[in-house]
């Protein structure tokens, strides 16, 4: 009883410490660390970007501590290449804890990006100051820490010191840390320091600039001058439609006014000839000139003698 025993004891000896060495035996070729203070919000924008080793076995399960303030993530994205990964689809879980938040990820390719906002920036007045810790989770064989400096800061320190890169189209002025061959446990620790007279994100006080001259046609889009000659055809066609209509029109009621006429005139002579035929057999009273009906031998207004026949 007591060999197996020892035999069991010995067996899980060898077993734990294998599977210990197994959970940490994942490494990552590269760590990009960006820093971005007050970008589009009042905290820090925290930007990873890991790049696995090479002969990693896919899929492969990435654990990162996070600090306890942040109480999500905003982006977990995998993809083959740093330019390419994507957030749809990724098998991640995020759990919020008293000392630290954790984020596992199912890496189902080499590269993987995190980002999240991390609330820890103090503001003493115009004083700002920030901590970032990397805790060491895994080795790193290259690791770099990048700081963009907010818009309207100024004498900003950083310890351990880092070297300036330059300064992007925005005005975002970029500075950085590298290191190589970091060891499982071992942690890095930035202190960043500057002044800045305004609460306002970074983002609020850059100009908004089209991606292509106002002047110039964006691919795929058309201009009011592009369809300036079919309007200006359109216009021209239908004035000459108006002007159709109307010579047609007029035209028209000339031909009716003539017609018209015609008939008036003709109409004018049977009434003439009428009138003549009518006036021809009418008498009038010698002495006061009234017309008298057909009959009458005595006028009806002086009572004198209608005279019929008489030159």
């Amino acid at each position: 009883m007591r060999k197996w025993l020892i035999v069991i004891l010995l067996l899980a000896a060898l077993f734990i410490p294998a599977r210990a060495s197994a959970q940490t035996s994942l490494g990552f070729d590269s760590v990009d660390v960006g820093i971005w203070p007050e970008y589009d919000t009042t905290s820090v924008l925290v930007i990873y970007k890991i790049g696995l080793a090479p002969t990693t076995p896919l899929p492969a399960e990435v654990t990162l501590r996070l600090p306890a303030n942040v109480g999500k993530t905003s982006v977990v994205a995998v993809g083959p290449t740093p330019e390419t990964v994507s957030d749809q689809n990724v098998d991640y879980k995020f759990t919020p804890g008293a000392e630290f938040s954790t984020v596992t990820i199912k890496a189902t390719a080499l590269f993987v990006q995190v980002e999240y906002y991390d609330t820890g920036l103090v503001k003493n007045g115009n004083q700002h100051k920030f901590t970032y810790e990397w805790l060491g989770d895994y080795g790193v064989d290259k690791f770099r820490f990048e700081l963009r400096e907010p818009l309207k800061a100024s004498a900003l320190s950083a310890v351990p010191s880092l070297t300036s890169t330059g300064v992007d189209g925005d005005g975002f002025e970029f500075s950085e840390f590298k290191q190589t061959a970091i060891k499982p446990g071992q942690k890095l620790t930035f202190t960043i320091q500057y002044q800045r007279d305004t609460d306002s994100p970074s983002t609020s006080f850059l100009k908004v600039q089209s991606s292509t001259p106002l002047d110039q046609t964006v691919p795929g889009q058309s201009t009011w001058t592009t369809y300036l000659p079919w309007i200006l055809g359109g216009v021209g066609l239908v004035l000459l439609l108006i002007a159709g209509w109307v010579y047609w029109v007029s035209g028209r009621s000339n031909r009716t006014m003539v017609r018209s006429r015609k008939r008036h005139i003709a109409r004018g002579e049977d009434d003439s000839a009428s009138d003549a035929a009518a006036g021809e057999g009418q008498v009038h009273c010698s002495q006061c000139g009234k017309r008298a009906q057909p009959g009458d031998r005595f006028c009806r207004v002086c009572g004198a003698r209608i005279r019929r026949g008489e030159a």
